[in-house]
């Protein structure tokens, strides 16, 4: 005879990831809004726009990965609509992502005078993480999606 599993510690588990992705939401929304306050100042020192929207970008990236990984822990995504249309909006915000960290790149190696080959920038601990940061949204996304 084959015991069943425990199916209450799992979910105890599920809910209690939920509630940790949750209760980032607030500090991390403090510490984008100061990145946001900081590139509307550097406008008047040479900034321009396309800094600002990207730094939404990444800011919303981060807080859409954390908000449907916490519905999705706690179980609020039940409908095939919100889980798939969920899943599908953490993987566009992720890819849109990661074209514009792409062509940061290639303005940040100008910027520094890097004369490096493209993939010699990758191993900078400070590039392949922001893709790092990207790669898990996308992947995060796919497990919504599936389930």
């Amino acid at each position: 005879m084959q015991e069943e599993p425990d199916v209450r510690y799992g979910l105890t588990l599920e809910a209690i990831v939920g509630v940790l992705c949750f209760l980032l939401l607030p500090p991390i929304a403090m510490i984008t809004l100061g990145e946001l306050r900081y590139n509307v100042d550097y406008l008047e020192y040479g900034g321009t726009m396309v800094d600002v929207w990207k730094s939404m970008l990444y800011s919303a990236t981060i807080m859409t990965i954390l908000l449907v990984s916490g519905l999705h822990f706690t179980g609020k995504l039940n409908s095939d609509l919100s889980r798939i249309g969920s899943g599908a909006f953490v993987i566009s915000i992720s890819v849109l992502n990661l074209f514009c960290r792409l062509t940061d790149f290639n303005s940040e190696m100008d910027a520094l005078g890097v004369e490096l080959f493209w993939t010699d920038f990758m191993y900078w601990s400070s590039t392949h993480e922001r893709l790092e940061l990207v790669l898990l949204g996308i992947i995060i996304g796919i497990f919504v999606i599936k389930r």
